[in-house]
């Protein structure tokens, strides 16, 4: 899993970084966190394929955050998509995306799976990971992310297998998968008699607009990467709490009273032209702070 920051600006874009857009990269997926003004543009920069966009979430219905959506649903369109493409957001996402392709007069040859979310509660699961939305605080109805991957199986031991008589390979990819076998001698051999004990999946999280808060606290428990926004530095820390935004040292005390693994800064105001200032500001309540790059790519 890797994570590829398409756009990092807030509010509006600057000459050297693009509106709020993230690329989470997982077994050949791409799912696409918010999609600001352009994203196509940098999607297409950073060279990821149209063809892998497995879904769009979406936090708030700000233009820097959702204005960009219409022209990737067109750009998926003239890739040749067909395949139905999940989006999920806030309420009134649905209208404005529905509204606008009509008024464009533009036709896609796939279906769009529009699901709107205000509460905590599962927006996607599949047999490897779950994505739950959750409430956050800014000025008009916002909502973050947590993708959880499900355990991995433990590591698995041959020579404990032999050792109980397993001696078939296909047998090997049975109790992998966690269920037992009958050996040539009539033995039941369990899963747990081979198996280490199962691994931790990876978690990311993603906070954009929004005031530090339990919500965002409960989205980044644990997370081996929790994306935060950090619009402001402290001198302006009554702005950032009038606009709904976050300091980057208020976002490293959610990130502390979360007990993530590891925080990345993003959605920083045109102001800094230089964001150092704000990781300073950060390190003191959480040394495990990074800042995002246009078009770089981290690993989870």
């Amino acid at each position: 899993m890797s994570v590829v920051f398409l756009g990092i600006s807030a509010g509006q874009p600057t000459t050297r970084r693009g509106m709020s857009c993230i690329a989470l990269l997982r077994k050949g997926d791409v799912f696409l966190f918010d999609c600001g003004e352009a994203a196509q543009v940098q999607y297409r920069r950073a060279g990821l394929g149209f063809a892998r966009v497995s879904g769009v979430f979406i936090t708030h219905m700000h233009g820097d955050h959702v204005t960009g959506l219409p022209g990737m649903l067109m750009s998926l369109q003239l890739s040749g998509r067909t395949a139905p493409l999940r989006i999920a957001g806030p309420r009134n996402l649905e209208a404005y995306l529905r509204t606008t392709l009509r008024f464009l007069e533009t036709g896609l040859d796939y279906e769009l799976v529009i699901t709107e979310h205000d509460s905590a509660e599962r927006v996607l699961e599949t047999d490897e990971f779950v994505l739950t939305a959750g409430p956050l605080d800014h000025r008009i109805p916002a909502i973050g992310y947590r993708l959880e991957e499900h355990a991995y199986p433990g590591t698995f031991n041959v020579n404990a297998a032999r050792a109980c008589g397993v001696v078939d390979p296909r047998q090997y990819g049975v109790l992998h998968r966690g269920e037992a076998v009958v050996t040539d001698e009539g033995r039941l051999v369990a899963p747990s008699e081979v198996m280490g004990p199962s691994r931790r999946g990876k978690v990311f999280a993603y906070c954009a607009d929004t005031r530090p808060c339990d919500g965002g606290v409960a989205l980044g428990r644990g997370a081996d990467f929790f994306v935060h926004e950090s619009t402001y530095g402290e001198a302006h820390v009554t702005r950032a709490l009038h606009s709904g935004h976050s300091t980057a040292r208020q976002a490293a005390l959610v990130a502390s009273k979360a007990d993530a693994r590891r925080l990345v800064l993003t959605h920083f105001s045109p102001r800094y032209d230089d964001v150092g200032v704000l990781l300073d500001e950060a390190r003191p309540l959480y040394p495990k702070v990074e800042a995002a790059q246009e078009l770089r790519e981290m690993q989870v």
